[in-house]
């Protein structure tokens, strides 16, 4: 059953997002067709080429902005209605698990994030790469970073679960908004500005707890490497045990949340 609820869920997303991502490619190539066109002008005077290229870069930055803000918008509506709206009354008298539903829509929206960020990252990486003098200076300036460090002090296992971390801190974030979301229905009157009002009082207890945490990091670090070199290694090859502990006892929180009140809770009205 979970796999078919992943299966509906992911048809009834794929076209929007999948047209989003196929934009980001659109804009990257344009953009990098303008990039190249201005390293084959006159740097002497401001042309028609250099103005449009501007504008084309200055669409590009909106539209990544835009492809970003709107996968969350569209991810968050369609959580939102396909489960305490209109669609919900059809979904909660199915004979499925109330965990099979979070699950199958945390994993569907999880990998749509993912999607997001790969598509970016390599639109970035390959419209830099259009400029061989920016690129190269990337190249050294990794090849620098690795030298310095050590490879030695990255070991295969620490760039593992420093990606496993990443995935739970994304798992965490869309748990969040289900959690929020579903929090909100316990009002039985403005239960959209209820959730909005949750999701800021979660982000500044998540701020007042990074903030103190971070503070007493540093505090016993100073007091134990007092008189030791702590090197950026080091720093990099601790960094992942936080974030992944911190991600799976969110994932936790977050889910129990949102399996409270759509089990217990539960109030379509």
């Amino acid at each position: 059953m979970l796999g078919k609820l992943m299966k509906y869920e992911w048809k009834a997303t794929w076209k929007l997002l999948l047209s989003a991502n196929i934009l980001t490619v659109a804009m990257t190539g344009l953009a990098r067709c303008m990039m190249l066109l201005m390293e084959q002008t006159n740097y002497s005077e401001f042309t028609m080429v250099d103005f449009l290229a501007v504008m084309v870069l200055f669409t590009y930055v909106g539209s990544m902005f835009a492809v970003c803000v709107g996968t969350t918008i569209f991810l968050i509506y369609r959580f939102y209605t396909s489960t305490y709206g209109d669609q919900g009354y059809l979904l909660h008298t199915l004979p499925v698990d109330t965990h099979h539903i979070i699950i199958a829509k945390v994993l569907v929206s999880a990998a749509w994030v993912i999607i997001n960020i790969t598509f970016i990252y390599l639109s970035v990486i390959f419209l830099l790469a259009s400029s061989s003098e920016i690129f190269h200076s990337m190249m050294e300036g990794m090849v620098d970073m690795i030298e310095y460090l050590g490879a030695e002090k990255i070991s295969a296992f620490t760039v593992i679960m420093t990606l496993l971390a990443f995935l739970f801190s994304i798992f965490a974030k869309v748990l969040k908004m289900g959690a929020c979301i579903s929090l909100g229905q316990l009002s039985a009157n403005h239960k959209l500005l209820l959730s909005f009002a949750w999701y800021i009082g979660i982000y500044f207890v998540e701020q007042l707890i990074q903030g103190l945490y971070l503070i007493m990091t540093l505090f016993i670090r100073n007091q134990v490497t007092q008189n030791t070199y702590w090197g950026y290694g080091s720093y990099f090859d601790n960094q992942w045990e936080t974030t992944l502990l911190a991600g799976i006892l969110s994932c936790v929180v977050y889910y129990m949340l949102t399996w409270y009140v759509m089990s217990r809770k539960l109030n379509l009205d």
